[in-house]
């Protein structure tokens, strides 16, 4: 039998709140959660979290020269990720509609 390393390479998947008894985004998830069915604020901050890495994401990307061959690439990579997922439309693939 295979040995199996113990070790893997963690990453963040979500953040806490920094305030964690604000009153106006308690009131705020908790609508959340029962609008779309979630199960716990975790879930909510997992999601939001993932939406500011890719709004992040497409930030740098539009920092950078229109030719860039890393925004050409990346750029493309991005916007079918989005449409994957059902977050982007195929009528609106560009960089500007993911930060709008």
């Amino acid at each position: 039998m295979a040995k199996r390393s113990r070790y893997r390479n963690q990453s963040k998947v979500y953040s806490e709140p920094k305030t964690p008894f604000g009153r106006e985004r308690l009131d705020a998830e908790l609508k959340l959660c029962g609008e779309f069915g979630l199960r716990c604020k975790r879930e909510i901050w997992r999601s939001q979290f993932t939406l500011r890495k890719i709004r992040a994401t497409a930030r740098s990307l539009l920092a950078l020269d229109e030719k860039d061959p890393r925004r050409m690439f990346e750029g493309e990579a991005l916007l079918r990720r989005l449409t994957r997922i059902g977050l982007l439309d195929e009528e609106h693939q560009t960089l500007d509609h993911v930060l709008a």
